[in-house]
């Protein structure tokens, strides 16, 4: 399925893109994000990689650092370039994502590449590790679990994902400075999650 994965999953989320803006803006920034921006030095430049509606970005923004953002909704764009006037926030595919050579001190990257299978996922976090800076920081949120399908019962149906379990997860990090890796449970969203905190090679 060479990127049927990514055309049904945008389709879906344009579907929806009222109820999934609805839900998403009543969430509350995770614990994660404060753990993530609290090793960020002041100013720093961030890419939120899959933003959806921007409120982590914008949450990022309030803190002080440049935040960015890339998401391949064009409602959820909008609705982010709403919440953060002045920000760069791209409209783009992951799949045709290109980002600049050590550009970014930290990659937020939330629920994002839980719809790309395993074999982009190496592609992408070879990309993210590129555009990081010497010694920046990666906060990646992964589905716990085993599942690798379209969705058919599920809030937003026909959307890809790939879940992984805490050592495939840690599998697809080699080469990275693994800080932390955990399991956890509504920490912002319903269901498991695997939070990774990782960091670029210097």
């Amino acid at each position: 399925m060479p990127t049927a994965y990514a055309d049904r999953t945008l389709d879906a989320y344009a579907a929806y893109a009222s109820k999934a803006s609805e839900n998403w803006g009543r969430l509350r920034p995770p614990k994660f994000l404060r753990r993530f921006a609290r090793g960020l030095r002041p100013g720093a430049r961030v890419l939120d990689y899959g933003c959806g509606i921007g409120v982590e970005l914008a949450w990022l923004r309030s803190r002080g650092f440049a935040a960015e953002g890339i998401d391949g909704t064009r409602a959820f764009v909008r609705e982010a370039r709403r919440r953060s006037p002045g920000a760069a926030i791209q409209l783009c595919r992951f799949e045709d994502a290109r980002l600049a050579p050590a550009a970014y001190d930290g990659i937020w990257c939330q629920a994002a590449l839980i719809h790309v299978p395993p074999a982009e996922m190496r592609r992408q976090l070879r990309m993210l590790r590129s555009a990081l800076a010497p010694g920046g920081w990666l906060a990646l949120t992964l589905a716990w679990g085993r599942t690798r399908a379209f969705t058919r019962r599920d809030w937003i149906p026909g959307r890809y994902f790939a879940a992984y379990t805490k050592p495939q997860a840690l599998a697809m990090l080699r080469g990275w400075r693994v800080l932390s890796a955990s399991v956890i449970s509504h920490d912002g969203r319903q269901g498991r999650w695997i939070q990774i905190l990782a960091q670029a090679g210097r």
